[in-house]
């Protein structure tokens, strides 16, 4: 997918991978890649959230947490934002130190991804290391430090103070260390599932409200409805989307268990 390290094939330095994801839109005929113009923020991907922020989006030196309970949709909206960037024309990057990308989630999400560069660190110390390397380049806008599926490892303070220096956007998503990456982060936005979204018995997405508890850039308490939608399999028919209705919660309990009745 796109740009990346593997572990099978000889390791390429971040610099000619990133000089390499420059050529191939120079090759492609497309606007040449890099920062975008300096702008004070860089689009969330959800409008609502953008306006909630109070700085148009993800303001640039951010290091914005995703602070959500596991399957509530941090991932997708974080996925939505680099589609949202690079739509925009900017350079974005996933670093996966447990290799929990799905290519094909993220494709149907809206990412392209021939401009993005995935690394594949070998834990979470040497991902937040990279993420300040990338930073301190320059040349990438946005990118998503995926830490979910273990603690938190030391350095996250020093990334944050090079961020606001560096003014990139580096979304964390964290797992059992959300507490201390909320002290740490300058952005904090909390999600909880208000209801799911359904299409009839066919659950399509969920609707969850978005907080903002910690904003370092303008007054924090902000807050927006979002409809995320499932990026799996039929799931992913947008013409479903028109049709989505919202589903309380409870109410899902009460639906009927998958039944496999033939071949």
């Amino acid at each position: 997918m796109g740009l990346q390290t593997d572990v099978s094939r000889p390791v390429r330095p971040l610099s000619e991978l990133l000089e390499a994801l420059r050529d191939r839109g120079l090759r492609k005929g497309v606007t040449e890649p890099g920062p975008l113009p300096a702008t004070a923020s860089l689009p969330t991907g959800q409008p609502p959230l953008d306006a909630a922020l109070g700085t148009g989006g993800w303001p640039r030196g951010a290091l914005a947490l995703l602070d959500a309970p596991l399957g509530v949709g941090a991932t997708s909206l974080a996925l939505g934002t680099l589609a949202a960037c690079q739509a925009a024309g900017g350079v974005v990057a996933y670093l996966d130190p447990t290799q929990s990308l799905d290519p094909a989630t993220a494709s149907r999400l809206g990412v392209n991804p021939d401009w993005l560069l995935v690394v594949r660190p070998a834990d979470a110390a040497e991902a937040v290391e990279l993420a300040g390397w990338l930073a301190r380049e320059g040349r990438i806008d946005a990118l998503v430090l995926d830490l979910a599926d273990g603690g938190l490892p030391r350095g996250l303070d020093r990334l944050a103070d090079l961020l606001v220096r560096a003014g990139c956007v580096i979304l964390l998503l964290a797992g059992a260390g959300r507490e201390q990456a909320g002290r740490l982060a300058s952005v904090r936005v909390a999600l909880q599932r208000q209801a799911w979204l359904a299409t009839g018995r066919d659950l399509v997405g969920q609707r969850v409200e978005a907080t903002v508890t910690r904003q370092r850039w303008a007054l924090a308490g902000g807050r927006a409805e979002l409809d995320l939608f499932f990026a799996e399999g039929r799931r992913v028919d947008r013409l479903l989307r028109e049709a989505a209705a919202p589903l309380e919660e409870q109410r899902v309990e009460q639906l009927p268990a998958l039944r496999v009745v033939g071949a």
